[in-house]
Order: structure tokens, then sequence, then C-alpha cells
């Protein structure tokens, strides 16, 4: 038809004579077309990233038996695959605590380069969380000797958090907490007795509080501290006891009169008072 006549539609676009229907706008969509390719790859190498990690988790450590396995999949990690997995050497960043490895690449915000827990990665800094001590190499240690049980619990306690929120990879071998072959080390196994320790003290401790409840209390600047208990609570008493190796004091209502070293009579309150100045 026609030399180059174009004619206009109802939304702007222009039919040529060649009969290509064009917009109003081809270099508008020419540069989302960019825009979204350019997206596209960069996913796809970050998946490509996340795949390699998981790719290197399915192989043997270097210098560990392959057919030393554990029924949740994991394998042995020696010290040296560890220290690669820096987000530097390796792209994937893996950690260690109590002598169990996990990928924390998904969370590369918080533990890669700069970031808040970078101090972390590459090694088992066991100690540093609980101590908050990760800037050095003196609180970056597997080494919990002298905490508390309830502070060995509450380090068992991040671990099932790793766990439940990251990938898995093994253990640490050899380490302070598994042998070269992945068994419990001396260290692993006084651990977990105190782990247990302080799970039994903290179900005696829950039941105590439930058989004799906590005090009710005030506190003004005006007239200082009070603590009673309601009448058919009891007397009020100051608590004394050890909860995972570290001693606990607490106002608790007891339902008789009774006093002992545990159950301290607060100073200058009767034996039988529900009222008493702190």
């Amino acid at each position: 038809r026609g030399g180059g006549a174009s004619t206009p539609t109802k939304d702007g676009a222009s039919n040529a004579g060649d009969g290509v229907t064009r917009g109003p706008s081809d270099g508008r969509w020419s540069t989302l077309a960019l825009v979204l390719v350019a997206v596209v790859f960069a996913a796809l190498g970050r998946l490509g990233r996340h795949a390699a990690g998981a790719l290197a988790t399915l192989g043997p450590s270097d210098g560990a038996d392959a057919s030393f396995r554990y029924d949740d999949g994991g394998r042995l990690v020696t010290p040296e695959e560890l220290r690669r997995h820096d987000g530097i050497q390796e792209p994937t960043l893996w950690l260690a605590i109590l002598g169990e490895v996990f990928d924390v690449t998904k969370g590369e915000r918080h533990y890669g380069v700069g970031g808040g827990y970078a101090g972390f990665v590459a090694q088992d800094g066991t100690r540093a969380f609980h101590t908050g001590h990760f800037d050095t190499a003196e609180g970056l240690t597997p080494d919990v000797s002298g905490l508390p049980d309830s502070a060995l619990l509450a380090l068992r306690e991040w671990a099932d958090f790793y766990a439940r929120d990251y990938a898995r990879v093994g253990r640490l071998a050899p380490g302070h907490y598994h042998d070269e072959r992945g068994e419990p080390t001396d260290a692993r196994v006084r651990f977990d007795a105190a782990v247990e320790r302080a799970r039994s003290d903290k179900a005696k401790a829950k039941a105590n509080d439930e058989r004799f409840p906590a005090c009710r209390a005030r506190w003004s600047q005006r007239t200082g501290g009070e603590v009673w208990c309601d009448e058919d609570a009891g007397y009020p008493r100051k608590e004394l006891t050890h909860v995972g190796g570290k001693p606990r004091v607490r106002c608790a209502c007891f339902p008789d009169e009774g006093f002992s070293d545990a159950r301290l009579l607060y100073p200058g309150c009767a034996s039988n008072a529900r009222r008493c100045v702190t």
C-alpha cells in the first residue's frame, strides 16, 4: 500500500504502511527489556552461588574419611576446610559452634565481610556466643571451661537455633568437641553432662516457682521497697537457690511461718508477717 503514510490508533500507536504496529515509546520498552535481562542474570548468578555452596557440602572433607557419616546427613569437616569458607577463599560462609558446622551463607548481610557477626565465620568461636568477645583470639575459642552450667545450656540453645535456621554441614574433626573420627571428646562429654544438669535445675526451679509463687512487690523513692503475700499465698521469705550452677535470690510466698538458711526472714520482719519492708 501507500508509501510512508501511517494511521494513528486510539492508544497512540501508529500503523505504518509496512504492516508493523509500533508503540509511541519503543526506546523505553527497549530500556525496560535490558533492565529485566540484567535482573534475571543477577538472580541466576546468586542462585548459582548458593548452589555451589550446597554442592560443596555433598562431597567428603579434605583429609577426612567420607565413610564416617551421621543420621542427619552431616559429615566430617576439617579445620582447614572450615577456614576456607570465609566468603573470600570460598564463596560460602561457614561457622562452627560446639563443633557443629553450619552454612550461614544466606545470612551474608550479618556474617559476610563487614557484617556484625563476621568474626564467627570460618572457625569455632563457641565461647564468644556467651561472652560477646568475638573480636579477639582469646574470645573466639571453643573452650568453655569455667562457665556455669546455665551458660552452657544457653550455648546449646544457640546451636539449636543454627540447626533450625541454617543448613548443617557436619562435625568439625579433629577439634575441641570431636576427635579425628568424629567421636565426642572428653570436653564434649563434660559439656553434655553440664547441659543436662542445667536442664534438670531449670525444671526443678519452674516446679518450685509454681509451688511457692513469687511475692508481690513495689518500690517508690518516697517509701522505699515492700514485699507481701496475699493471705491465701502465705508468708514472704527471701529464697536462696541455685539454678544452672548460679545462685538465685527471689522473694517467695511459703504457706507456713517457718524459715531457714534457704528461706530467710527479711530484716525486721516477723515470721508471721505478711508484709515486709525491703
